[in-house]
């Protein structure tokens, strides 16, 4: 019955046994390199830096993807830990050259996790090659024994990832993309038609628009955990990000196709509508990795039939009855679709490695894939820029961190500890992004290092010979890595320390001193720790995501402005766009950042999900619509674009009333949306009437269901109104 009970608890806390093989693959490895080197080799340094390129890259450092990534990122990760070793191991000469050191990797490896979630996963691990040969003895001449340890002990652990009991390759971003595509393509099916006339099963579709909606949300970024993210630069993760918007506006824009068709028929919508769904299921097996991707000559069809659906005549002159106006508004919303689905096309082939469309007549070139066209160091270079700056979280974090290390290497350095290694590690393992958090995980860090502390100190004392240490070595090295992630933090913390002691005691001489030094470093590193999250930036990504939110939503709302006047033919002298494209990064990264955190209460009642999507909405449908060329062009309507452009107008100041009050910190007036322009309809309607072109009557209604539609999340963004 135990057994049973202990099985049923191990399934539940580690499905799939994913934990408990890692930590088997890490044991051996750790083992094999600590003995090989020790007894084996007879150098204890070599083994003892095994152990710890085990430790580092293995058991602190969290990688994505599957396990031939993940021994194709340790690879990578290789020449770093040389350097950081040989760094810190000549540095190490002196106290302040090894805090300016210190201070300096605490930095840039940190702040290098703005490439993606590989650097970001590994920057623990890394930092802690450059801490363990930073301090004394200063051996230069033992430098061979260290690289050449860290050299076998990430070698063994590439191999195990690879031959021991290897895990199965989680589904990564791509393929839970094309699953979503899938589904929404069943949605479209269905959707199409409505404007076909025929009997549609209206429960099937609302089942249907469910599905789609969950499984949106089943891929939402900040749902996921940060390694499995797409979040680097690169194009390939760029293109995958930009699917993700793509598709939720594919959804958004076909729920408002069956919102506005009423009794509307048209054969040309369905079909165009089917044609849609089609594009977006193979666009959706691209992402798969199937035999034939979607083609340039399939998306060069569907921009056919939408020019041609742009350029056909109206159904009804605008007088002669009343369905002009809701005709027009429909085309436009399912044009839309077609439009964006194309854009979704284009962005499965880049996904997967494809070249982007040249500038072909028959693809508009869609200027919203500069990524595609720009070289990686480009594209890097891009994504550090935009976060060199205060209001980052991620240079926020890494300063965070170097000073603390920076600190706590001083500290160690001039009170001559023996295991100053311990202080600094004592912080990694503690910091978070708050000091709310850090204040959490702080008391399970001090008992588990106490009780393990008194556990160890019991040991030394009990072993009458070296050997029965040495037999217990193994035995804690299985618990510490394969059961203690399973456990509460404070067991962990205690098997941690244990582990630690013994390690310890193989390289010099066992001593009851181990336990204290252990104790009084942990309790040193974690002071300093805690002092550095309450002085630097303590609220977290809290702190920053309503000002950065704040900021996206008022910028988003100007680049509607500005492409809104471009639209109809009016100047304008600001580069909202620029502006919109480094502030949805920045908001990105804080809201991500947020969503590991524990929530602070006294943020404003903000919808913080609907905030964000607001602003893409703004930020992206003012790129999309600017990019398409000519046709989105509206010079000749002023006279009919005038309300939009007023509307607009009054659209930025609600955003920017809604921005003021976020950075105040509190909402005190509801910014409500503002009243869509009255006469609009009746402008259209007389643009029509004097023989305006259909092209330009769909253009100007795409523009106002877009900005009526942003008007709209001002209300999904703020708490709703009591009615008592």
């Amino acid at each position: 019955m135990t057994r049973v009970g202990f099985v049923n608890w191990l399934r539940r806390r580690d499905p799939g046994y994913r934990v408990l093989r890692r930590g088997a693959r890490l044991s051996l490895v750790a083992a094999a390199g600590l003995f090989g080197g020790r007894y084996g080799l007879d150098d204890p340094l070599l083994g003892l830096y095994t152990l710890f390129g085990a430790i580092a890259t293995g058991f602190i450092s969290q990688l994505p993807g599957s396990p031939v990534q993940q021994a194709r990122a340790l690879l990578m990760a290789l020449p770093a830990a040389w350097v950081l070793v040989a760094v810190g191991s000549f540095l190490a000469v002196d106290t302040w050259t090894a805090v300016a050191g210190m201070l300096l990797v605490g930095f840039v490896v940190p702040f290098a996790g703005v490439a993606g979630p590989r650097a970001l996963g590994l920057a623990t691990g890394l930092q802690l090659f450059y801490i363990a040969a930073s301090f004394p003895p200063y051996a230069p001449g033992t430098l061979p024994s260290r690289l050449a340890g860290v050299t076998l002990g990430i070698a063994l652990l590439i191999v195990a990832e690879l031959v021991l009991w290897p895990d199965r390759a989680p589904p990564g971003y791509r393929e839970r993309l094309a699953g979503v595509a899938a589904v929404l393509g069943r949605y479209l099916e269905l959707a199409a038609e409505l404007p076909a006339g025929g009997s549609v099963d209206h429960a099937e579709l609302a089942r249907r628009r469910a599905d789609a909606t969950r499984a949106l949300e089943g891929i939402w970024l900040p749902n996921l955990p940060p390694a499995g993210r797409p979040a680097s630069a690169a194009a390939r993760d760029r293109a995958l990000r930009h699917g993700d918007m793509l598709l939720r506006q594919v959804l958004d824009q076909t729920n408002r196709v069956c919102g506005v068709i009423g009794g509307l028929q048209d054969d040309e919508l369905a079909r165009l509508l089917r044609q849609v769904a089609d594009i977006v299921r193979d666009a959706g097996r691209t992402l798969r990795g199937g035999a034939a991707p979607i083609g340039l000559e399939q998306l060069a069809g569907l921009e056919t039939r939408i020019r041609e659906t742009y350029e056909r005549p109206t159904a009804a002159p605008a007088g002669e009855d009343g369905s002009a106006i809701p005709r027009l508004r429909l085309d436009a919303v399912v044009l839309h679709v077609a439009d964006t689905t194309v854009a979704f096309g284009i962005a499965a082939r880049l996904a997967v490695g494809l070249p982007p469309p040249g500038r072909s007549p028959k693809v508009l070139d869609r200027d919203e894939f500069w990524y595609a066209r720009r070289s990686p160091f480009a594209l890097y270079w891009w994504q550090f820029r935009y976060h060199l700056t205060t209001r980052s979280v991620y240079l926020q974090g890494a300063v965070r961190v170097a000073l603390a290390l920076g600190a706590a290497r001083v500290i160690a350095g001039f009170l001559n500890l023996n295991h100053g290694f311990w202080v600094l590690l004592a912080i990694l393992t503690l910091m978070r992004t708050s000091a709310v958090d850090t204040r959490t995980a702080l008391r399970p860090v001090l008992l588990g290092t106490l009780l393990g502390a008194a556990v160890g100190s019991l040991l030394l004392t009990a072993a009458r010979t070296p050997q029965v240490l040495l037999v217990a070595l193994p035995v804690f090295i299985v618990l510490t890595f394969t059961v203690s992630p399973l456990l509460a933090p404070i067991w962990g913390q205690s098997l941690f320390t244990v582990l630690f002691i013994l390690v310890f005691a193989q390289a010099g001489p066992a001593s009851l001193q181990l336990a204290g030094a252990r104790l009084l470093d942990v309790a040193i590193g974690a002071t300093v720790g805690v002092l550095a999250g309450l002085l630097l930036w303590p609220k977290g990504g809290s702190g920053e995501l309503r000002l950065a939110m704040a900021r996206y939503l008022e910028v988003s709302a100007a680049a509607a402005q500005e492409a809104t006047r471009l639209l109809t033919g009016r100047e304008s002298r600001q580069d909202a766009l620029t502006e919109a494209r480094q502030a949805s990064v920045l908001a990105d990264a804080s809201f991500f950042q947020y969503q590991m955190e524990r929530h602070d209460p006294k943020l404003p009642p903000v919808n913080w999900q609907a905030a964000l999507t607001a602003g893409n909405r703004l930020y992206l449908g003012a790129e999309s619509r600017l990019h398409r060329g000519a046709r989105a062009r509206l010079p000749r309507v002023a006279d009919a674009a005038g309300p939009l452009d007023e509307y607009t107008g009054r659209l930025r100041q609600r955003y920017g009333d809604l921005a003021r009050q976020l950075r105040a910190g509190r909402l005190d007036q509801r910014a409500a949306p503002p009243p869509p322009p009255d006469d609009f309809p009746d402008r259209l309607r007389a643009a029509l009437d004097g023989g305006e072109s259909r092209a330009a009557a769909l253009n100007l209604v795409d523009v106002e269901v877009w900005l009526t539609s942003a008007g709209d999340s001002l209300d999904l963004i703020q708490p709703a109104r009591r009615t008592d």
